[in-house]
Parts: C-alpha cells; structure tokens; sequence
C-alpha cells in the first residue's frame, strides 16, 4: 500500500477519487520498476535488477482491491467492487484483544469440534496476521493443513470472494491436498480481510508463488511446513487455553454449518467429500445442547 499512496501523491491524486484508467496506470507503474528502485522517473540500465515480477504485480494489485473493498462507498469501490453489506460476526470478535480473556484450565481431552466463540479467540489469538489467516482458512472454511500449506496466490479470487484447491505434486514443502481434482469454494470473508492484511503489512514484496512462507524463522521466504502448523496450532491452544489441532478446526467448520442450518449435501460439498456419508459420520458432531433444540422445536419443552 505504500508504493500505492507513493504513486497517488506523485500524480496528485487522491485514493478516493481514481478509477479505472488510474489503476491501470499503477500496474504498469508496477510493470516498469523494481524493488530496490521503485521510482517512476529512474531509468533502469539493462544490467539492473529485474523488473517485479507478474506474481508480484498481481499481489499489489490484490492489496489494493482489498483496500478499496473495505471503503466500498468510494467511487473507485462502486467501479471495481460490489456493493457489500456491512460484515459482522467474527471479523469484529477477532478485531478485539483476545489476551484481555481469562483461560480456562486446558482440559485433558480435546473436544471433537470448538464452539463459535472459542473459535473466534482461537483465530484471533496470534500476534501475527499470516498466523490468523492460515487458522482462518482451516477454522472457517475446512481446509486441510495439507491444502493450506499449497495455497499460491493465484488460487485466491479476492475480487470474486472464490478459493480454488488444486491438487499439486510438485510443492516443495511436499503439501499435499489429498483430492485428486480441481475445487472451487467460496472464501470467508474474515479470511479475504485477513489476506489483505497479510499481504499489505507482512508478506512485502517477497516474490513467490506459495500464500504461506517463512518469514521470521527458518529458512526466509520458502514455503512454511507441517512442523511449522503443529508448532503453531501448539502455541496458541496454550495461550488461550483452548485444546485443538488443526483437525478439529475442520471438524469445528462442519459442526457449526450444520447447527446454523446448512443442508448436509452442501457441507459435504464445502468439505470436498465425494460422500454424504463421509461427512455425516466423521464430521458433524452432536452434542446434548443440539438435541434438546431439537425437542424444543417439537415441543419437547
């Protein structure tokens, strides 16, 4: 977003007034400098670093439509976005200091799937915001660690609000997202919000294809691995107080889908099975509380 503010203030312009043909501008802008030379006016002589790469270009871009997204009332939000209603729910839970919340004494067993609220302070806990995406991705919409550790940049619709699981045998943190086709879900809007964010405020100008990659520890800028996720998903049920894996937040995604009124052929569709009966035996879990709205709902109280 800086390189984005930088290239409105050189042209006068102000972010709540462009449109098309100024965005339009700013990617080529992109096209024609590099990182360590993001100046218009410089030129750049043939042995000079590399101009930015298509995936970086496409991650600036990103970055700004998601901005413009959260300000939908601006012109340039009316052109490039639909119009959206106000989004409520876990995105303002997880905005909030989760720390601030006295935990429980962790239980010896984990539970097969977390209560809304729990998940919420679960998302919300790490100081991090790729740390609060990848749990996201799992806890609001059911992937498996294997698909999230795939995940390139290109499999994110942000604009369309869609997420593609592809099945890759050539990811080198051997991530695999164990179907054998091609996915497309819908993607949470808590979980887009929190992509932008990452990709404004800590991802930078990093050029790779992976959404998950080292960038505090390890080796920087490859791609994250299980171990990493394990420590993760271990970190914070400490800090919170909260018992998980990163299995029961697609257990936990499932659960709550059902309880909120999902039919069970569309959550098995969301989860990717190629069976009902799949998700209708591993999946959904129901407790006392489920079946005493189910009584009350027949007057069973």
């Amino acid at each position: 977003m800086a390189i984005y503010f930088e290239f409105l203030d050189r042209r006068g312009l102000n972010w709540s007034e462009v449109g098309m043909p100024e965005m339009a501008s700013f990617s080529a802008h992109l096209r024609g400098t590099n990182r360590a030379y993001p100046t218009p006016n410089l030129v750049l002589l043939p042995k000079a670093e590399a101009r930015r790469s298509p995936a970086s270009v496409q991650r600036a871009v990103t970055a700004v439509f998601g901005f413009y997204d959260f300000h939908a009332d601006t012109t340039m939000g009316q052109v490039l976005m639909r119009s959206r209603q106000q989004r409520l729910g876990l995105r303002h839970q997880i905005g909030s200091n989760p720390r601030r919340m006295v935990a429980a004494k962790v239980p010896t067993t984990i539970k097969p799937s977390l209560t809304a609220e729990e998940l919420a302070v679960v998302i919300g806990t790490p100081a991090r915001w790729r740390d609060r995406l990848l749990l996201a991705l799992m806890g609001l919409n059911g992937m498996r660690v294997g698909a999230v550790l795939g995940l390139r940049h290109e499999d994110i619709g942000l604009r369309k609000r869609v997420l593609r699981i592809v099945p890759r045998e050539d990811n080198a943190n051997r991530a695999r997202a164990k179907r054998r086709s091609l996915l497309t879900l819908p993607l949470h809007d808590s979980a887009a919000g929190l992509y932008v964010r990452y990709l404004d405020e800590e991802y930078g100008d990093w050029d790779s294809d992976y959404v998950f990659i080292n960038l505090w520890a390890g080796e920087i800028g490859s791609p994250m691995a299980y171990d990493s996720v394990r420590a993760l998903v271990a970190r914070t049920s400490r800090a919170t107080g909260i018992p998980f894996t990163a299995h029961v937040l697609r257990h936990t995604f499932a659960t709550l889908l059902r309880r909120g009124g999902a039919e069970m052929e569309a959550v098995s569709q969301l989860l990717g099975h190629a069976s009902v009966e799949t998700t209708r035996s591993t999946y959904v879990h129901t407790t006392v509380e489920d079946l005493r709205r189910n009584l009350a709902a027949v007057g069973g109280e």
